[in-house]
């Protein structure tokens, strides 16, 4: 690119010089004062500059359509009180709530560096974007099936999230995605193609370039958060984190051995334990360093020799906020049944006895379905409720509940309340159960 624009940039002063070069040389009849550039001509030729470079970049990269959000298929669509939550707006309607963050990478195959920055919702939650960067914007390469391979630059607004990147301000998350294509379309709900080393069908999409296979490590660690260490090419490599927030961002091509063992995005078990939060093997991330109280302490599963203790998990939970569940609370369940393809559709009507108001607590539905050897394994389903919900307003829930043929049993269930670290599953602490429900398959 930079030897593109030195071409362009060499033209436009040689054609300069030949515009306004000062005529042949005459005998000289004294001492005159050398020509000078006409002040008009020096700005003409600072605007074309300047037009000719930016049309240099046009003709690299182009800006296309943005990137729009697509409802994801079992999640609440996000509004101001439902789902992931909207972009909190500022005094001008503009998305006051995006933090764009100092970070940029460079890409292992060249090109357009990653980024990444951090969006507060209506929901209060924390809600991560990464992707491409041009000229300080994030967004999405036409490559690798996105936008039919345009080659274009399309950007990507704050309210397109993704529900799996989205966590509560008190929890710290690793997060992780192995096979994301270099387009950098992690917030896309379709595959536009698929890793080359997993099974595709005719119908379905095509395998990705494997040169454009991208292992991608990002993630909160908080304000104590000092740096990340990942292993690529048998070496070590530390990266400071960004922001009060702890961010990092770490790009990487797939390595061949990774390729049936990939982190799959949120990590093995979602949001890992330990302290503040752990690194399990087939992460990207095999060490952390916090400062508490200006002491070093480390974690991970390759700590340093001879380094800094590790860290202590009694810290970690005086760090988690959770919700404050009142005890005691109870409601009626009203359930009606109704015969479907393959099972029953169950009806459930309560009303609620405590308001919900951000994405931190929530309404869910649990079932437990009959187990035997014409019924299955049975095992626990549900949903959550992700939205908020004023005190006494009633709620109406679906849960479907198969039914083997022969297949005969008592399906139980319950309506739990509780705190819920984003991301589709709840809090054992602050887990109530407000009533219960039971249905026998006929």
């Amino acid at each position: 690119m930079s030897d593109f624009h030195a071409d362009y940039k060499q033209q436009l002063v040689t054609a300069a010089e030949a515009l306004f070069a000062a005529p042949a040389a005459r005998p000289k009849r004294g001492t005159r004062r050398p020509r000078r550039l006409p002040l008009v001509a020096a700005i003409a030729l600072g605007v074309l500059l300047l037009a000719t470079a930016a049309l240099a970049a046009s003709q690299i990269i182009g800006f296309g359509s943005p990137v729009t959000a697509t409802h994801v298929l079992g999640r609440e669509r996000p509004s101001a009180s439902s789902g992931v939550g909207v972009p909190v707006a500022g005094a001008n309607g503009s998305p006051a709530s995006v933090q764009p963050l100092a970070i940029s990478v460079a890409d292992p195959g060249g090109g357009l560096p990653w980024g990444m920055r951090v969006v507060r919702t209506t929901r209060g939650l924390l809600c991560l974007q990464i992707g491409r960067l041009l000229d300080g914007r994030l967004g999405v390469l036409g490559q690798d099936g996105e936008f039919h391979d345009d080659g274009l630059f399309h950007e990507l607004p704050a309210t397109v999230l993704g529900p799996s990147t989205c966590i509560s301000p008190s929890v710290w998350t690793i997060l992780s995605d192995a096979g994301l294509p270099a387009a950098g379309a992690l917030q896309s709900p379709t595959t536009s193609c698929v890793a080359p080393w997993l099974r595709t069908w005719t119908s379905g999409p095509k395998p990705c370039p494997a040169r454009d296979e991208r292992l991608i490590g990002f993630g909160l660690l908080g304000p104590d958060a000092v740096s990340v260490s990942y292993v690529a090419d048998g070496q070590l490599h530390s990266v400071a984190t960004a922001s009060n927030l702890g961010a990092y961002l770490i790009v990487l091509r797939v390595p061949p051995d990774l390729e049936q063992n990939v982190p799959a995005l949120g990590g093995k078990r979602g949001l890992l334990g330990g302290f503040p939060i752990g690194a399990g093997r087939g992460e990207v991330v095999s060490r952390l360093l916090f400062r508490f109280g200006g002491h070093l302490c480390q974690t991970g599963f390759d700590r340093q020799p001879g380094g800094p203790p590790q860290c202590k998990s009694s810290v970690a939970f005086k760090r988690m906020r959770v919700p404050a569940i009142p005890r005691g609370l109870h409601t009626p369940v009203a359930l009606k049944a109704r015969s479907v393809s393959g099972g029953y559709d169950l009806q459930i009507t309560f009303a609620a006895p405590a308001a919900v108001t951000n994405a931190s607590t929530a309404y869910g539905i649990e079932v437990i379905r009959p187990s035997s050897s014409v019924c299955g394994r049975g095992g626990i389903w549900g949903q959550s409720i992700e939205r908020d919900v004023a005190r006494g307003q009633v709620l109406h829930v679906s849960e479907f509940v198969p039914q083997a043929p022969g297949c005969h049993g008592v399906v139980h269930g319950r309506v739990i309340l509780g705190s819920q670290r984003y991301g589709g599953f709840f809090d054992s602490k602050g887990l109530g159960t407000i009533g219960r429900f039971s249905f026998a398959l006929p």
